[in-house]
């Protein structure tokens, strides 16, 4: 159950497309986000959280991407989700059939996630919580409205 003080911050919950230029802007909305009081879950995919902690030289299991910032008082959780395919699974040569699945059965995976987010802070109400997503999840609005029945925040990352 949540505690009252975390019903008094607006929750957002931010899952973005598992690439670097898409990656990197969510983090730094994220910082922003919780550095000016709101509770913040970024939910990175299990393949790109086992790519990062490598790329510190950590345990998968021992790797926090927010660990400083929550070492600061920032109020930022970080979490994993599938995206249905093993860690393995090599998803650029495998490109066409990653994204068919990732627009075809990744928006169940992301709604069951929120519902269960949203059920574990049930003394906090629905509209407490809103979603960060990126203009690729093209379904973002549909979980949105029916999981959240408020705001949700489409990302855009221009070309530059």
């Amino acid at each position: 159950m949540a505690a009252e003080s975390e019903c008094t911050k607006p929750h957002a919950i931010m899952i973005s497309v598992p690439y670097q230029g898409h990656i990197n802007p969510f983090v730094n909305l994220a910082l922003k986000l919780a550095s000016r009081g709101f509770s913040v879950t970024f939910v990175h995919l299990e393949f790109v959280h086992h790519k990062l902690s490598k790329s510190h030289r950590k345990n998968p299991n021992e790797f926090e991407f927010f660990s400083e910032a929550r070492e600061s008082g920032l109020d930022i959780h970080y979490t994993t989700i599938s995206d249905g395919f093993a860690i393995n699974f090599d998803r650029e040569l495998n490109f066409k059939e990653y994204w068919e699945s990732m627009l075809r059965d990744f928006p169940a995976i992301v709604d069951e996630f929120v519902a269960k987010k949203i059920r574990l802070s049930d003394r906090c109400s629905v509209d407490h919580h809103f979603l960060v997503l990126d203009t690729n999840y093209w379904w973002s609005s549909i979980i949105a409205n029916e999981r959240i029945y408020g705001p949700e925040f489409v990302l855009y990352r221009d070309v530059i």
